[in-house]
């Protein structure tokens, strides 16, 4: 991808240190998901950044950063959620989320007037991801015009 950075910054800050997690994989996902759709991000920040520590290997981690960049997201945390979906792309290829961290990426890019590096990225979502889902492709379509590409 032209223009969009190549080393994704850490998603763990001193702020977002958690204990470890106890329970199963799935409890502690659903645990920091639950916090998202109660829209205390901070706390589902917290929770995605735990997990994604202590199970990095677990087959929801791909869903798990995606939701941390979403996180960051929503509060307008562009640069945060920037590195969140770009290490999601870059980490979690075959992840279900793949495509959605790089539309995500592409948006936050262009939310920090990152134009020409949200035009790669979108258009390295047509091209890895050639069969998105047609909810996705018109999203995607909608994002990319509104960012000027």
């Amino acid at each position: 991808l032209d223009g969009v950075p190549s080393e994704p910054a850490a998603p763990a800050t001193a702020e977002t240190e958690v204990a470890a997690l106890s329970g199963t994989p799935e409890e502690a996902y659903e645990e920091a998901y639950g916090q998202l759709l109660r829209q205390d991000y901070e706390a589902a920040e917290s929770g995605f950044v735990a997990f994604l520590k202590t199970y990095p290997k677990s087959k929801l981690a791909g869903n798990a950063q995606y939701w941390l960049g979403e996180s960051h997201y929503v509060r307008g945390n562009y640069k945060e959620a920037a590195d969140a979906f770009l290490t999601g792309y870059k980490s979690f290829r075959k992840s279900q989320k793949a495509p959605d961290s790089l539309m995500k990426l592409a948006m936050s890019l262009s939310r920090l007037g990152e134009k020409d590096a949200a035009c790669s990225a979108f258009a390295a979502l047509e091209s890895d991801f050639p069969k998105m889902q047609a909810q996705l492709r018109r999203r995607a379509d909608a994002e990319r015009q509104r960012a000027g590409c």
